[in-house]
């Protein structure tokens, strides 16, 4: 080690994630002492004088209903308040009530008529933003001058743009200052858990020209891109372009909340951004005990026989996952049916959820949103930015079935609702008590608007198909690609599915690109069966096709990283991580692989690299601190380093309470497989399509 490098360490800082926020764990912080502009509840009227359809479709959004004029939002955040403290809601308020938080409120009890508790995400909590860290939990800097001018002679267009307009206004790095969040022992945690985080989700997708994860062609959307497009002005909106205005209607999945409000047309717009936004397809099946067959159409079915298909879900066109927000309270369900060709249904299996499971520390699953009972996920089954994810569904046909019933059909859908029943029925009962009712007769007070918590959630079919087993459907290479990246997580014993789905897709590419894409993936699912030759093989294939990409690259890091090859491992991983650098996994492989190798010089600046894409990762403050360590840096510093680590560590009851799931809740070992197995139900003689 050179003396430069000596020197280097010795005045070098660790890396850590932000705690300066006055009301942590929320983690705003204003540049000035004047109280926040989004305090006055008049913000949006005030706003609106001027941009009259900017605050029209405000005051649709779920911004405008975020604090506890939302009946959802407020029966969760009390509880926390009640039974850990009103410290520890500062979390939710760091993004839900910024007026609240900056003025002390969160920190006492809270009036039904406080204006406050009503003031939603309002305009001056994004147009006052600064400044946006990737920390989460509200982390933006908000100035606290006043949002309109002091002066008659400051009153100019181009002031107002410059007070109301930051640079950071039209970045996606804003959005991560709310759409990312974490929990800890401040929030009443026993450990580190980390929720929400669309950002970080989107952050390595191919819509960020990321594309470390899978090889991927498409066009590049940030948040803005999808949740404010242009639309007309037709109100006279000062702030109009050529009649159009951007849209401030923030559309994303909140059905159930424009329902309570009984607000149809925003029903109706929140459904048709949603439909198509996934693709669902029926694109293997088999004869019960016998191999899948490429065509799934042309499967033989008569009374009696027993067989499988595999559903495939393809997150076609959201930036994160879907559902994303917040993944544990979802009520996003695959439903597939079984249907004879006069229409009736033989059989159901509607169990499976595209949500994640969260339990407290016995194992509990946590329905309610009691964030701070969180200790660990035991399943996820959201589907990642351009992935696919598979279902297992068995069928039993019938024994007797008339001619006129054949030839069978099976269809799926994808239904979305907003939450979990459990959350909208607790809403529904506190919207009975006084309290809840003080709370419902103000925002109809300060907002015009009446809310029933009580409202029957909208369901809404994002994608459906129907595959009639009659030999007319063909398999083309996308639907066999897309089956191949669903199986491709399946468990170990499993995997000869998915290496059978990307030969299939091999066999029907059309070019270069498409073969070079099956060929990676042959090349991934043996580096997982520790076929090292044979996967470098097939990379080396898929390169000469695609040319040399982050997701190649990263694969071959893998898979020599599977095999202790350190040097060579992280090697691949550094040209992984120049093609896609916003890629926080492509870094923790990285700093592994270097600390692995025993290059802690390396080590170190990979794990700051990733930590500067997502502060509180786990695998980067452990190999930040063991680095600083071995390199010698000065005891604060390991000390510092080491309890960041510690803090934010994957929690050590964690593996226990995903047991303690698989043993006593039925159905949870299930579902801990990433492709799940459902035998349909049977349905009566008289049932019909519904």
């Amino acid at each position: 080690m050179t003396a430069l490098l000596v020197a280097l360490v010795f005045a070098a800082e660790p890396v850590l994630p932000e705690d300066r926020s006055p009301w942590a764990p929320g983690l705003l912080v204003q540049d000035g002492k004047g109280a926040a502009p989004s305090a006055s509840h008049d913000d949006a009227k005030v706003c609106g004088s001027c941009h009259l359809d900017v605050a029209a479709q405000w005051k649709t959004s779920a911004h405008a209903f975020a604090s506890f004029n939302n009946p959802l939002y407020r029966v969760a955040v009390e509880r926390t308040r009640s039974e850990v403290g009103f410290s520890a809601s500062r979390m939710c308020a760091g993004c839900h009530d910024l007026a609240l938080l900056t003025s002390g409120g969160m920190d006492r009890p809270i009036a039904p008529t406080d204006p406050r508790a009503h003031a939603g995400v309002s305009c001056t909590s994004c147009h006052s933003a600064t400044h946006a860290r990737l920390d989460g939990n509200g982390s933006l800097t908000l100035r606290s001058d006043s949002a309109l001018p002091e002066t008659i002679e400051a009153a100019t267009v181009k002031n107002h743009k410059e007070r109301m307009v930051s640079p950071i206004l039209r970045t996606a790095q804003l959005c991560a200052g709310c759409h990312r969040s974490f929990l800890g022992e401040q929030t009443g945690n026993a450990a580190a858990f980390f929720g929400m985080d669309d950002f970080g989700a989107w952050q390595k997708s191919a819509y960020n020209h990321s594309t470390a994860e899978r090889p991927d062609t498409v066009t590049a959307q940030d948040c803005r891109g999808c949740h404010m497009p242009k639309e007309d002005a037709v109100l006279g909106d000062v702030a109009a372009k050529q009649g159009k205005i951007t849209s401030h209607r923030f559309l994303g999945s909140h059905t159930t909340l424009a329902a309570m409000r009984k607000d149809a047309e925003t029903v109706r717009r929140v459904q048709a951004f949603l439909k198509d936004s996934v693709r669902v397809e029926i694109s293997g099946a088999r004869l019960r005990e016998g191999p899948f067959i490429d065509a799934p159409a042309a499967l033989p079915l008569t009374g009696g026989a027993a067989f499988e298909v595999d559903v495939v879900v393809f997150n076609e066109r959201v930036g994160h996952r879907f559902p994303g927000s917040v993944m544990d309270n979802q009520g996003t369900r695959l439903e597939v049916e079984l249907l004879s060709a006069t229409g009736r249904v033989l059989a159901v299996a509607d169990r499976h959820e595209l949500r994640s499971e969260v339990v407290d520390v016995t194992g509990e699953p946590v329905h309610e949103r009691q964030t701070h009972k969180f200790v660990s996920a035991v399943w996820n089954h959201t589907v990642p930015a351009r992935d696919a994810r598979a279902v297992r569904i068995g069928f039993e046909v019938p024994l007797s079935l008339a001619p006129t019933e054949l030839p069978l059909s099976v269809r799926a859908r994808v239904v979305h609702q907003t939450r979990l029943p459990e959350l909208g029925a607790l809403a529904c009962r506190d919207g009975a008590t006084d309290r809840g009712r003080a709370f419902l007769e103000a925002a109809d007070t300060f907002l015009g608007q009446r809310l029933d918590p009580c409202v029957d959630a909208p369901r809404t079919v994002v994608a459906s198909q129907t595959l009639t087993f009659d030999a007319s459907t063909r398999v083309g290479f996308d639907a066999a690609w897309r089956r191949a990246l669903a199986l491709s997580v399946s468990l170990q014993e499993y995997l000869g599915d998915a290496e059978q789905a990307f030969a299939q897709a091999r066999a029907l590419a059309t070019s270069k690109p498409e073969e070079g894409r099956a060929l990676w993936g042959l090349a991934a699912i043996a580096g997982r069966r520790g076929q090292t030759d044979a996967a470098l093989a097939f990379l080396a294939e898929a390169e000469a096709r695609l040319g040399q990409t982050a997701a190649t690259w990263k694969t071959r890091g893998d898979l020599y990283a599977q095999v202790w090859r350190w040097p060579l491992a992280a090697e691949a991983y550094a040209q992984a991580a120049a093609l896609a650098p916003e890629d926080v996994t492509v870094w923790q492989q990285l700093a592994m692989s270097e600390a692995s190798a025993g290059r802690y010089p390396q080590a170190l600046a990979a794990a700051q690299r990733g930590i500067a894409l997502f502060p509180r990762d786990a695998d980067c403050l452990r190999v930040q601190a063991l680095a600083l360590m071995q390199l010698g840096a000065p005891k604060q510093v390991q000390e510092r380093s080491l309890a960041a680590a510690l803090q934010w560590r994957v929690p050590d009851d964690g593996p226990a309470a995903k047991g303690r799931c698989s043993k006593r809740i039925a159905g949870c070992a299930d579902r801990r497989n990433p492709v799940p197995f459902y035998q349909a139900v049977p349905t009566g003689p008289l049932a019909t399509a519904r």
